[in-house]
């Protein structure tokens, strides 16, 4: 379940800042995108780098659970 969220994560991300880009390219060839572009790099650009984070994130958590229950660390 957890890495069918992460790629579900990943997927909307790559969704998201693509759209960006191809924004980006439009607002290159006619004036009227560039509002939109602008718009679109303000608020989705962050949700799409933070869901693409949390879909590559290592499970740090995961790990300092299991470190914790070592008796001894050398």
């Amino acid at each position: 379940m957890n890495v069918l969220l992460r790629l579900a994560a990943a997927l909307l991300a790559l969704t998201l800042l693509a759209g960006i880009v191809y924004l980006g390219i439009l607002s290159g060839r006619d004036a009227k995108y560039v509002v939109w572009f602008g718009i679109a790099s303000a608020i989705v650009a962050p949700i799409g780098l933070t869901l693409f984070g949390y879909a590559f994130r290592s499970g740090e958590r995961n790990l300092i659970q299991r470190l914790s229950k070592v008796p001894e660390i050398v």
